[in-house]
């Protein structure tokens, strides 16, 4: 019996043949796994560029807003590496003009990449409750103070006047000055508005003060969060709102705008000071320097207020020793200016949603 030579060429070519093919399958599987983990984490990123636009529109939108949204109210705001399509919705509107409107204000952010074109590579879509508030003060009077106001004594000096008439002319006068009690003033500076004078009588500090209808307890909790903690010398034009952390001494400031909060004492001193706007004080003030020129409304003795559980303040004080000018006078203009730091949409604590389903 003749038994056929073996060939061991023809074993070994489907052997290489089997390995190559066995080689490239895992290598293909390999290159195709990478490449799927690297699919998932641009989409990962672009999903978190998307959440980083439609966060970025959101706040950009609340805080530009200086004029009531109508209900439906759409904005595309461009921004690095895509937009965000802004939409605010009424979600309550009461009979009562005086409360909030609330809104429902939702962005949706798209991820654009300019070299694959203008197909949208991730988008994210985050929400967030807003109430719209108007920025108001109660107007009874320029110079409004819960401690009431002391002459300190002194000669007569030069030129003191408190007027409640509106130096921009839009509105109509209100009172020069009230208070508790008024003491030693009358005579020493001349005091003009309708009524030029308002005294409540003694003890009446928590009356006087409530019926500024200000939130003084809030104004000076760290609940309210103002523009800065230190006062902006010299900015006549910003309107800032400024809270400082006590007392407040203007012996080397010039002066300032915008709603000034000083839950402590305010000492006026130095050769001058001006300011344009709201001055609100906790305490007394002390009204020293040799040039003072207020334009808009001052109110001290704040701390009386019935809500704030601080003690009564000392008496606010006009300085009556020495040719010192004072000239404090109602200006409603300059008063808005200041209140428009309020207005606004103002979001709702713990009402922010990080993801919004569209239906």
């Amino acid at each position: 019996m003749i038994r056929p030579a073996y060939d061991e060429r023809g074993f070994a070519l489907p052997a290489v043949i089997f390995l190559v093919a066995l080689l490239t399958l895992l290598l293909t599987g390999g290159l195709s796994r990478v490449q799927a983990d690297r699919q998932i984490a641009e989409a990962g990123e672009a999903t978190a560029d998307a959440f980083a636009i439609a966060q970025s529109g959101l706040q950009n939108y609340i805080g530009s807003q200086t004029v009531r949204p109508a209900d439906g109210d759409s904005v595309r705001i461009n921004l690095t590496g895509g937009y965000a399509n802004v939409i605010s919705r009424v979600v309550r509107n009461p009979a009562d003009t005086t409360e909030n409107t609330m809104y429902l204000v939702r962005s949706t952010g798209f991820v654009i990449n300019p070299p694959a074109g203008s197909v949208i590579q991730a988008q994210r879509t985050v929400a967030q409750f807003a109430d719209w508030q108007t920025g108001s003060i109660e107007q009874k009077a320029v110079l409004t103070a819960a401690n009431g106001i002391d002459r300190e004594s002194g000669s007569s000096g030069l030129y003191r006047v408190i007027s409640g008439s509106d130096q921009c002319g839009v509105a109509g006068a209100i009172g020069g000055v009230r208070v508790d009690t008024l003491t030693g003033v009358s005579g020493t500076v001349s005091i003009s508005g309708s009524p030029a004078q308002t005294a409540l009588g003694n003890s009446a500090g928590p009356t006087v003060a409530s019926q500024t209808e200000i939130d003084w307890a809030r104004a000076i909790s760290p609940a309210f969060v103002p523009d800065y903690t230190t006062f902006q010398n010299g900015n006549m034009t910003g309107y800032p709102i400024q809270r400082l952390p006590d007392n407040l001494n203007t012996a080397f400031l010039s002066g300032g705008s915008g709603i000034l909060i000083v839950p402590g004492n305010l000492d006026i001193e130095g050769a001058g000071f001006a300011f344009d706007g709201i001055i609100l004080v906790g305490g007394q003030i002390e009204f020293d320097a040799a040039i003072i020129v207020i334009r808009g409304l001052v109110y001290s003795g704040l701390n009386e207020h019935p809500d704030v559980a601080l003690s009564p303040a000392s008496r606010t004080e006009i300085d009556t020793d020495g040719n010192i000018i004072l000239d404090i006078r109602f200006d409603s203009c300059k008063v808005n200016q200041a209140l428009a730091a309020l207005t606004g949409l103002a979001p709702v604590a713990n009402a922010w949603l990080d993801s919004w389903a569209k239906y």
